[in-house]
């Protein structure tokens, strides 16, 4: 045998490991750069930036502190830790290997189905009017929604979402019809979701968790390379946005009520073993922080918003029942609610519906 091959395997291994890391950190701050670029600034959208400022620093204090940790058990040796770690799949073992980090990261991730169906919806309809404006000589401003969710994935969503919510015109459009996606899109997200309630049944960092970790990330990112307009609506290829919204809800719902219930009942798990959770380690805090600074971002958006429909109350009541209900659940309700509420049926429909209409009339 070849007294080489093993040096030269562990060679092949650190180099790989090296270019990951490097195409980690590259695509995070591509990302972010791109993301920052395109933000409104303006009175409406400054908590948003507010929000993702705060949540970048918070987050990734606890990121760098944790790999500085990881580090050091490794005999702070670099070439060990560059090809020993495996930080991408270790961090999420970290956070679902019990009940208590569960409860906390599996809201976040659960999440991400609404986060990636607003994003893609409202992106692709951000799309079709700088095609508008395209056409009529105006600056194109819509920026890819890949660049969010890349953002969102890899660096925290809690500063990819305000930063999606500043590119964002602050003024509700009305419409002729509720928006819909493509039933390819809607059945990716539903498959993410379900693929995030497994996570926990694999033993942490084994082959099948990292291969249910890459399957998550895969069924959530693919929506957002999917080219479609949202109000085009056609029987069976399309499927409606608010159902869309109430089926995430409820899978959310059920999942918190199943998770939160031993909190309640059993004489072990008490809720101050969740506040003790969010303290384990510096990467569990990272990813509870990021769910938290979730939930400030969603009681924006839902105040903001509602009182721009003239429904504060609707928003405000959410907002009180969020910290029960737990944000993946809530959120998608009142997005839900808010599209139907952008409803009004006097409006001409534009011209890529009338044409659509207009097939199936004479059909």
């Amino acid at each position: 045998m070849d007294a080489g091959a093993p040096a030269q395997t562990e060679s092949t291994l650190y180099y790989k490991a090296v270019g990951s890391i490097a195409i980690y950190f590259t695509t995070v701050i591509a990302a972010l750069i791109v993301c920052i670029s395109r933000t409104r600034l303006s009175a409406n959208n400054a908590f948003y930036v507010l929000i993702a400022i705060c949540s970048l620093f918070t987050t990734w204090f606890y990121i760098i502190s944790w790999f500085k940790k990881e580090y050091e058990k490794l005999g702070s040796d670099l070439d060990r830790f560059i090809i020993e770690s495996d930080l991408f799949v270790q961090a999420y073992a970290i956070v679902t290997n019990t009940l208590p980090k569960w409860w906390w990261s599996s809201q976040l991730l659960l999440l991400t189905g609404t986060a990636l169906t607003c994003w893609s919806v409202e992106g692709q309809s951000l799309r079709e009017e700088s095609l508008v404006k395209k056409d009529n000589n105006k600056k194109r401003t819509w920026t890819p929604t890949w660049w969010f969710v890349l953002l969102g994935f890899f660096g925290s969503m809690s500063v990819g979402g305000p930063l999606f919510l500043a590119q964002m015109d602050p003024v509700p459009k009305k419409r002729s019809q509720v928006r819909s996606v493509p039933t390819v899109l809607a059945l990716l997200i539903l498959l993410g979701e379900l693929s995030v309630l497994a996570t926990p049944f694999f033993e942490s960092m084994s082959t099948p968790f990292t291969r249910n970790l890459i399957a998550t990330h895969a069924l959530f990112l693919i929506p957002s390379l999917i080219t479609f307009n949202p109000e085009v609506h056609k029987r069976f290829s399309t499927f409606s946005l608010p159902r869309l919204y109430f089926i995430l809800a409820m899978i959310a719902l059920v999942s918190h009520i199943m998770y939160s219930l031993p909190f309640v009942f059993s004489p072990i798990m008490k809720p101050i073993v969740l506040y003790r959770a969010l303290w384990h380690n510096h990467c569990q805090t990272s990813i509870s922080a990021d769910m938290i600074f979730n939930n400030l971002l969603a009681a924006t958006y839902m105040i903001q918003s509602s009182r721009q429909l003239k429904k504060l109350k609707m928003g405000l009541a959410l907002t009180l029942v969020m910290p029960i209900l737990s944000v993946s659940t809530v959120l998608p309700l009142y997005l839900g609610w808010r599209e139907r509420q952008l409803v009004n049926k006097s409006l001409e429909p534009t011209a890529p519906v009338a044409k659509e209409l207009s097939k199936k009339k004479k059909a």
